[in-house]
């Protein structure tokens, strides 16, 4: 088998008939000039607003060594989707151990889920260094966040039969209910063509969890815009009065044939993680939550529903074109875009469209699976997009305070991080291997913390779907309580 047929059938499935046109694509252009050290990166964290894993059972989370910077200023381009549903979500900080160093994960267009809002994700101070409180998704209006106590570990996370026809698994959760947790059953949900169902679950903050309700979201190449991370080095972000418009597109058709899974940071990861010591350190080719239930992939589920209709062996091939990629480095993809130019120079062109996973925004807007058009903003539109994200960056910073482990009893600590980590390859800072351990919070018994109004929001009319198919009802299955009654209830520590 040549190279190329070994990975000719991932990319037939996913870039959505994209490669028939690879001839007649020109190569991509080498990156705009960017500051002295800095790089435009081909592989990285997926924006977390814009598809997040949902973790199933408690891990310690991922924690960096040092402060991060303070946030870039960063600017939308001058183009954006052309529609008032597209929302423009900042960008932040993610700790990168390959570089010992953070890096940007640029900002995103995204069109909310329908009549959600998003609440996004902070550094943490804890012992030992920096910790991820991951965002979410909550209904649009949310006043208050309800903080509640650990959830009991054990949950139906597996699928208990193979599935019936045109449906996907949906796992067990935890509802609180007159103050105790009480087990909703998994069960199987008929699928939808073009909306991943978002599962209930518990998502874990300093102060307590929070229960994060399920809801439809578009699928992944209807969400909008993604942009490539970068790596700025200090002298570059430091300066005074510096500020970034990204202008450099991930291609998402031809992203999830190299998506990965970080369950513990609660992101998805994209390119070349294929060495071994990426698993060790909790990063799993997304095949994986078939066989280790600590995490649930809605993509995932949605990507073997769709390409198995045409493939039933398509997971087998999912495997197959991962142990390829990691045993022959030629056939991984780009780290960097001056990498990805440099080889996409070198190949004929029927090989040039698999290695562009990336290219200048309007390009690769273009040639898009779902038709996208770009609109150019006016300086007052664009003003008020850039105060819009300023406001959602603040919106979380103001979330790490009321959620911080500050106002905990005098004396008392964040649990030190697993000692059993794997260094990086690029020798900095330990990863903390994963671990089932419960999770430390503040609060012994619920407690609900009023909030401001999220400022990025789905604000359409209830009901709205994406202008081609209308929304999906909820699942009847959603609230099911267990057939006896007080079967897999749990009190809360302190009652």
């Amino acid at each position: 088998m040549t190279k190329w047929r070994a990975v000719a059938p991932i990319i037939g499935l996913l870039s959505l008939t994209l490669v028939g046109r690879a001839a007649a694509q020109q190569p991509p252009v080498p990156p705009q000039e960017q500051p002295p050290g800095s790089e435009v990166l081909t592989r990285g964290p997926v924006h977390e607003a814009f598809a997040e894993p949902v973790a199933i059972q408690a891990e310690a989370g991922l924690i960096a060594p040092t402060q991060p910077p303070p946030a870039i200023q960063e600017r939308p381009p001058a183009e954006r989707p052309q529609g008032d549903n597209y929302v423009w979500v900042p960008g932040y900080w993610s700790w990168d151990a390959d570089r010992n160093d953070y890096i940007w994960v640029s900002a995103c267009w995204r069109v909310a889920p329908p009549g959600m809002s998003w609440v996004p994700g902070y550094w943490n101070r804890v012992a030992g260094g920096w910790e991820w409180v991951p965002g979410f998704w909550a209904r649009t209006g949310t006043q208050e966040i309800e903080y509640l106590p650990a959830p009991p570990a054990s949950v139906d996370t597996a699928p208990p039969s193979a599935p019936p026809p045109d449906t996907v698994w949906v796992p067990g959760c935890w509802y609180w209910r007159e103050g105790v947790y009480v087990h909703r059953p998994g069960y199987w949900l008929r699928q939808q063509p073009g909306w991943v169902w978002e599962p209930s679950h518990t998502r874990w903050t300093p102060r307590g969890y929070v229960f994060v309700e399920g809801h439809w979201d578009y699928a992944l190449a209807d969400r909008g815009v993604l942009f490539a991370p970068v790596y700025f080095p200090r002298t570059v972000y430091a300066r005074v009065g510096f500020s970034f418009s990204p202008s450099i597109a991930i291609d998402i058709g031809l992203v999830v044939a190299d998506l990965f899974t970080y369950p513990r940071y609660s992101h998805y990861y994209f390119g070349d993680y294929y060495d071994d010591a990426y698993v060790r350190v909790g990063i799993y080719p997304r095949f994986d939550c078939e066989r280790n239930h600590t995490w649930y992939d809605p993509i995932y589920g949605y990507d073997r529903w769709q390409y198995g209709h045409g493939d039933p062996h398509w997971g087998d091939h999912q495997r197959q074109d991962y142990d390829h990629r990691r045993t022959d480095r030629s056939l991984r993809p780009p780290r960097t875009y001056r990498e990805m130019v440099s080889r996409t120079a070198r190949v004929p062109a029927p090989q040039q469209r698999r290695l562009a996973v990336a290219g200048p925004y309007r390009s690769v807007v273009e040639r898009q699976p779902t038709p996208m058009r770009l609109e150019r903003m006016t300086p007052e539109t664009r003003q008020r997009v850039e105060r819009e994200g300023t406001d959602s960056r603040r919106f979380g910073e103001e979330r790490g305070k009321w959620e911080a482990p500050a106002a905990a009893p005098s004396g008392a600590r964040p649990p030190e991080p697993s000692n059993h980590g794997t260094k990086s390859r690029g020798g900095g800072a330990e990863h903390a291997g994963p671990s089932n351990a419960p999770r430390d919070v503040r609060v012994t018994r619920p407690e609900r913390v009023r909030i401001p109004a999220a400022p990025i929001a789905d604000t359409r009319a209830p009901g709205s779907g994406n202008g081609k198919r209308a929304l999906p009802a909820q699942p009847a299955d959603e609230h099911r309580q267990p057939p006896e009654h007080g079967r897999g209830r749990s009190k809360s520590k302190g009652e």
